[in-house]
């Protein structure tokens, strides 16, 4: 990737041994060169220290003779003097730190001409990896500022924290930075310096905040479903105990009467006859939007999964917004206040009334599904309809107490898998307030896999781009529940006119957990055809049963047309994806 602002290498500046007196803040000034030839004593990149021998006006400009130290020369310190502009006068006998950006272009750090470079006023022009390791935070003010050409600057900047506060660093950009205005930075793995932009830099706040909260309040998926299973499988049999003729005798339950405080029993008949029509109707659209492991053994039916897991919610409730709004709705949405063909397009109906009708719709397996009607539309529909049979004071509650989640620790950039979390008080509690908790706590797990997929999906300097999708699809199988963690990168070079169509990068991971072969993870990774593939397994015998099945996945994948390389087996967990590319300090490099 291209960087922006850079700390070109140079020397390092010796330590201090002179007084302790503050000296005054050196300045940076871009300076040109006169002749060409003084280009050989000083190339680009490299530094040494220099005094101003003569200064003269020049119009507009300054000419300036400057005598360098060459300490690196093989001349033993010899001595070179060169030519050169500058916009600003320069006395004679200043001393200065040269830097050479190009050919034809000079930085000049100025020092104070009684000491040496060095002490708290030492200016870096590289990180030394022992002070400054790569991630850690840098904070500076920016000093001064001088444009060298159209597209760069040279900008001097003092360091504000740390066992480094007050040493100086020497940086080329090309955005302007004004002087006095605050530099936060990291250190990246080349030792160079990332600075977001201030918008990215709020929604990078934002985003962590989210996935703090979301990471606190989330739960598995599984105590819910199982929740669910036994309300649906004890409103069925009561369904079934009940005829269309009322027995003589026997009274028929008060309207309304459901349950209506946390504390109520849900598990018996009785209690699915008093539960609310509505809420077992929300019970069996979640459950619907459960996969079963045959599903997934094709094409269409991983694409429904993937579409139906909640990650696409909001960009498909706004397209399907826009439909309503054109009077072009699907079928199956008209009820929820889509115009008929041929008249005036209504208002876009609420957001409840939408979410109950798309999560009424039945799931057809192999169908695509309408946009909106997924997992995490039914749980809302759920979330909804629970709440509106409890009082508005149990509501109050309801609050998930904290648990072993530390305030402030926030997750791991770019985590993968998403570890789950014990609720184990909650589905002992069979109650209308356990059941919410647990809907909200899925919901909070679904929304922690957005915010990662939007956090991890950036746009490079160079044009490059990498787009992330994280998600969750639960299972059922047979009367258990599990689910499986899917992690979709897609990786995209800048454009190039060399290359009509660019070739994508995809890595796919999977990550899931079975009761009889322990935690599972797979990675595959495809380019031009190309795919490489390993698994990980933290139980020695699940390592050798897929060893064994190594040749027979080869042989299918070749019978797909692709070129096989790397197929390998680990035990243990496998590296985190790359932890630099979810930082979004992707837009100036120091």
């Amino acid at each position: 990737m291209a960087s922006d602002i850079r700390l070109p290498p140079a020397l390092a500046t010796p330590p201090n041994t002179g007084p302790a007196a503050k000296p005054q803040d050196p300045a940076a000034v871009a300076l040109k060169l006169l002749r060409p030839i003084d280009a050989l004593l000083l190339p680009p990149g490299q530094t040494s220290r220099a005094e101003v021998v003569s200064s003269s006006a020049n119009g507009g400009q300054f000419n300036l003779i400057l005598r360098l130290a060459q300490q690196n020369s093989s001349q033993g310190g010899q001595r070179a003097d060169i030519a050169a502009t500058s916009p600003r006068a320069i006395a004679s006998g200043t001393q200065v730190l040269i830097q050479a950006i190009s050919q034809t272009q000079l930085m000049a750090i100025m020092q104070p001409g009684d000491k040496a470079p060095a002490g708290p006023a030492a200016t870096l022009t590289r990180l030394d990896p022992g002070q400054f390791p790569p991630g850690t935070t840098v904070q500076a003010r920016v000093v001064s500022q001088q444009q060298i050409d159209q597209t760069r600057f040279a900008v001097l900047a003092k360091v504000l924290q740390g066992a480094n506060s007050g040493v100086n660093l020497s940086l080329t950009t090309n955005k302007p930075l004004e002087p006095g205005s605050l530099l936060t930075a990291r250190v990246g793995a080349q030792g160079e310096l990332r600075v977001p932009d201030p918008g990215r830099q709020v929604l990078q706040q934002v985003l962590s905040q989210g996935l703090r909260e979301t990471l606190q309040r989330q739960g598995s998926a599984e105590p819910l479903l199982n929740r669910l299973q036994q309300l649906a499988g004890v409103a069925t049999a009561a369904a079934g105990q009940t005829t269309p003729a009322t027995a003589p005798g026997t009274q028929k339950p008060a309207p309304g009467a459901t349950s209506t405080t946390p504390g109520t029993p849900l598990q018996t008949t009785a209690a699915a006859d008093r539960l609310a029509t509505q809420v077992q109707s929300a019970v069996r659209q979640v459950l619907q939007q459960v996969t079963t492991p045959a599903q997934l053994m094709t094409p269409s039916g991983v694409e429904q999964a993937v579409q139906r897991s909640g990650l696409f919610l909001e960009p498909n409730l706004t397209q399907l917004a826009d439909l309503l709004k054109g009077g072009q709705a699907p079928a199956g949405a008209r009820e929820a206040g889509a115009s008929p063909a041929g008249t005036a397009p209504l208002p876009p109906p609420a957001l409840a009334k939408l979410l109950s009708a798309l999560a009424a719709l039945p799931v057809t397996p192999g169908a695509p599904p309408l946009p909106g009607a997924d997992l995490k539309a039914a749980l809302i529909n759920l979330l909804v309809n629970v709440q509106q049979q409890l009082p508005p004071t149990a509501l109050k509650s309801l609050v998930l107490p904290p648990g072993p989640w530390a305030q402030g620790m926030g997750p791991p950039p770019g985590g993968f898998p998403l570890p789950p979390r014990a609720m184990q008080a909650l589905t002992e509690t069979p109650d209308l307030g356990s059941l919410l908790r647990l809907t909200a706590a899925l919901l909070s797990r679904i929304q922690h896999h957005q915010l990662q997929s939007l956090g991890q999906s950036q746009t490079f300097t160079d044009g490059s781009t990498q787009t992330t999708w994280q998600l969750e699809i639960p299972l059922r199988d047979g009367q258990q529940f599990n689910h499986v963690q899917v992690r979709i990168q897609r990786d995209d070079e800048a454009p190039s006119k060399k290359a009509v169509e660019q070739t994508p990068f995809w890595e796919v991971r999977l990550a899931f957990t079975l009761d009889h072969l322990g935690a599972l993870q797979a990675i595959a990774k495809l380019y031009k055809g190309r795919v490489n593939t390993q698994f990980w397994a933290e139980q020695p015998h699940t390592l050798s049963l897929l060893n064994g099945e190594l040749a027979l996945l080869r042989d299918r994948l070749l019978a797909k047309g692709l070129e096989v390389g790397e197929i390998s087996c680990h035990q243990g967990t496998p590296p985190q994806p790359n932890q630099a590319l979810q930082q979004r300090w992707i837009d100036e490099v120091t």
